[in-house]
C-alpha cells in the first residue's frame, strides 16, 4: 500500500483542470449568476478571484492575498475580460506557478483549499462534476485545522480536538489548558464551516463534546460571519 500523501501541486492542476472544463460549458447569462455562498460575486468574478490570486502570487505582490480588499481588486481587475479569457489566464499561469511552488507544499496546499472552497461555492449554483474536489476535500480541510486549533486558543483559552470522517484525528496543540472541547464531522462539512459557508445552527449541529458557543461567538471562522 501506497502511504505518499498526495501532491497538492498535482491535486491543484486536476480541480483546476476539472473546474475550468465546466465553466467553460456555461453560457454568457450563467457566468454573469450570483452565486449564493458568495453574494458579492458571479460564476465569472469566482474565477477572476482564482486566476487573480495566482497572478498576484507570481507578481509578489504585497501584503495579504486573501484579504478583501485583495480579492476585490484580484476581480475589479479582470472585470472588462469574459469568462472565457479569465480561464485562458489562468491556464496560462500554470507553469510558472508550478516552478514557484519547488517544495513549498504548505503553499500549494493552501491555494488548492482555497480553490476547493469555491468549486463547492459553484456547484450550488451550477451542474458540474466535482471528482478532483471531492479527492481533496480532506486535504483541504486538513489545512484549516491546525489555524482553527491556534485561534481557538489564543482568543478562547480553549484546547480544540478535531476528528474527521477521513479517519484523522488532530488532539489539541495545548492540551493543558483549562477548558477542552473536542468536534467530530466531516471533511466536508468542516471545510464549508470553517470558511463561513454554513449557518451558526449547522456547525452547532456537528458532534461537539461540550457547548461550542464561546468558539462559535469568536473564533470559528476563518472568513468572515456565519452564513445566513
Amino acid at each position: 500500500m501506497d502511504d505518499t500523501p498526495p501532491d497538492p501541486r498535482a491535486t491543484y492542476r486536476a480541480v483546476r483542470d476539472e473546474l475550468v472544463a465546466a465553466l467553460r460549458s456555461i453560457d454568457e447569462a450563467t457566468a454573469g449568476a450570483i452565486v449564493p455562498a458568495c453574494p458579492a460575486w458571479s460564476v465569472k468574478d469566482v474565477a477572476s478571484h482564482l486566476s487573480g490570486l495566482n497572478a498576484e502570487l507570481l507578481a509578489d505582490v504585497a501584503g495579504p492575498l486573501g484579504s478583501d480588499e485583495a480579492t476585490a481588486r484580484q476581480v475589479a481587475d479582470r472585470a472588462s475580460l469574459s469568462l472565457s479569457e479569465v480561464l485562458d489566464e489562468w491556464n496560462s499561469l500554470d507553469a510558472a506557478l508550478h516552478r514557484r511552488f519547488g517544495e513549498n507544499l504548505d503553499r500549494a496546499t493552501a491555494l488548492l483549499a482555497d480553490l476547493v472552497v469555491h468549486v463547492y461555492d459553484l456547484e450550488e449554483l451550477l451542474a458540474q462534476p466535482t471528482v478532483a474536489a471531492a479527492a481533496a476535500t480532506p486535504m483541504s480541510a486538513h489545512r484549516y485545522i491546525p489555524l482553527l486549533q491556534d485561534r481557538v486558543a489564543d482568543v478562547t483559552q480553549t484546547a480544540l480536538t478535531i476528528t474527521l470522517d477521513d479517519g484523522s484525528h488532530w488532539p489539541a496543540p495545548d492540551a493543558d489548558m483549562v477548558n477542552a472541547v473536542a468536534v467530530d464531522t466531516s471533511a466536508h462539512r468542516f471545510l464549508r464551516g470553517v470558511a463561513g459557508r454554513l449557518t451558526r445552527a449547522d456547525v452547532e449541529a456537528f458532534t461537539w463534546s461540550a457547548d461550542p458557543s464561546d468558539i462559535l461567538d469568536r473564533a470559528w471562522n476563518q472568513y468572515g460571519p456565519f452564513r445566513t
